[in-house]
């Protein structure tokens, strides 16, 4: 892999291993069942990872690609990345040890890493300039 584009899937990792940190401690202490919660946290966390590493990976690999191939391959991708989150979700959902609300935290915390990054620069930027 691209030695920018790895530096970037790390810091976005980084990012959510913080977020779930912060989510992790909220849960202790606001949840009714803690360990379910922390369970799904992990398990959707887990996944967002691997899901990010799968985006970063395919769309790597598209850009060798001439334009037509690329459009088939990024949308095959893209519904295999997103049948590994319905399957996450089912699963959380039928499992009396997962909860689905955990799950959906940790399956959005690559949203909240980036979000996260981009609003931190935007405000060093504005402090540069």
């Amino acid at each position: 892999m691209n030695n920018t584009l790895t530096n970037q899937v790390r810091w976005v990792i980084k990012g959510m291993v913080i977020i779930d940190l912060i989510a992790a401690i909220l849960i202790i202490f606001l949840s009714n069942s803690p360990k379910e919660m922390l369970t799904g946290l992990l398990f959707g966390s887990i996944i967002a990872m691997l899901n990010f590493r799968l985006l970063a990976i395919s769309l790597q690999k598209s850009v060798t690609y001439p334009p037509t191939k690329a459009q088939i391959y990024s949308t095959s991708r893209y519904i295999i990345r997103m049948f590994i989150v319905g399957v996450v979700l089912f699963v959380s959902a039928k499992s009396p040890h997962i909860n689905i609300i955990g799950t959906a935290i940790g399956l959005l915390s690559t949203k909240f890493a980036i979000l996260g990054k981009s609003i931190v620069i935007d405000k060093l930027k504005r402090k540069e300039a």
